[in-house]
């Protein structure tokens, strides 16, 4: 008898066992299935953001550099476009085929010049000029005497190399230029600028194929620019211009003998290549901002066929129409601080580069708005 009731108390404690098991398994289902229904929605949310960056994102490719400093300048070289990373070298695209990747040359001293066959001249240590990933031929051109700063420019094919230096004595600034004869390994005065503690040039180019230096900066609490006639050694012209406090950038179109550039004050500016006199301006940046007061035109440049001029202001680039001096298209970059800009060698496209270390490069189709 006593083993009956065991037994069905045994059967007792097996069901409510059982029931007990079961009651907890529904919770434990709902809650899987809740997480797979969040899982779900996830899902769609996520490729419903895809989709709608890649629409948004149609017009433009991102590039990306993993690991660097930040990338400073973009040029076109070719069918080339080279990246120049903050003192360690540059990245090497070609522009008929971008997503295939890069290649890298790397450089030992900052500045430096990418020259014919992944040459590189730089400045070593203030103190002279070497050749870096150079094989078979060395080179050490010593300067007379040291600068504070010393800078590296050339034309694009790098024909004409100019080194500038720069000194302090008192409250004197001054800019001593050189053309760099690399065949004969010497170091061609050329001629001089000076002004007082505030001189500082923020942009050094030398067009091609031109017997011109164009430079840019300020110079009395004033917008500065001037020409160095490289036939003659000597200053053509420097103005000063009152309304403006500096310019940063520069570039030449020697169609119409016009230099064009950006102020920080949001303007760019077209000036007489001859005598220096503004000849037409255009406000890009308005006078307030809503996500930034920064209104510094940082780069100015002309499109292969000389009629379009794209200027940047993070985080935007502005396309400029040469012959109605009307803006074609304002268009924000993903990066927001822009650092270099350069167009593609047939205009289609345009490049633009982060000076912070997120390695983007981020490629514009334009032509749509090729006028």
């Amino acid at each position: 008898m006593n083993v009956f009731f065991e037994n069905v108390l045994n059967k007792e404690n097996r069901g409510s066992l059982r029931w007990k098991q079961a009651k907890r398994k529904v919770p434990e289902m709902k809650r899987t299935k809740n997480v797979i229904l969040w899982l779900v929605v996830v899902y769609i949310a996520v490729q419903a953001i895809i989709i709608f960056l890649n629409q948004k994102s149609k017009d433009r490719t991102i590039l990306n550099i993993p690991n660097n400093r930040g990338i400073e300048e973009l040029w076109t070289r070719g069918d080339q476009l080279i990246a120049m990373e903050m003192g360690r070298g540059y990245h090497i695209f070609n522009w008929s085929d971008l997503q295939s990747g890069y290649r890298t040359i790397p450089a030992a001293y900052d500045p430096s010049l990418l020259l014919d066959e992944d040459r590189i001249l730089s400045v070593k240590d203030t103190r002279g000029l070497v050749f870096e990933n150079s094989p078979g031929r060395t080179l050490w051109i010593p300067f007379s005497d040291r600068s504070a700063e010393v800078l590296l420019d050339a034309d694009p094919s790098c024909t004409t190399i100019i080194l500038t230096r720069q000194f302090f004595q008192d409250s004197v600034v001054d800019y001593r230029f050189h053309r760099v004869d690399l065949q004969r390994e010497v170091i061609l005065d050329i001629t001089e600028v000076r002004g007082g503690s505030d001189f500082n040039l923020r942009k050094i180019l030398v067009p091609d194929s031109e017997d011109r230096i164009v430079l840019a900066g300020t110079k009395d609490k004033q917008a500065y620019l001037a020409v160095i006639d490289l036939a003659r050694n000597q200053v053509s012209w420097e103005n000063g211009y009152p309304e403006e406090g500096e310019f940063y950038t520069v570039c030449f179109l020697k169609d119409k003998n016009a230099i064009y550039t950006g102020s920080r004050n949001g303007a760019v500016y077209e000036i007489d290549g001859v005598s220096g006199q503004i000849l037409r301006q255009i406000a890009l940046v308005p006078e307030r901002r809503d996500q930034t007061k920064l209104r510094t035109i940082q780069r100015v440049i002309l499109s292969p066929d000389q009629k379009i001029l794209a200027a940047s202001c993070d985080p935007e680039y502005y396309l400029i129409d040469l012959q109605s001096w009307q803006i074609l298209q304002e268009e924000h970059v993903s990066h927001k601080i822009i650092s270099g800009v350069a167009f593609s060698q047939d205009g289609r496209f345009l490049a633009t580069s982060d000076i912070r270390a997120s390695g983007i490069i981020e490629i514009f189709d334009l032509s749509k708005y090729n006028p």
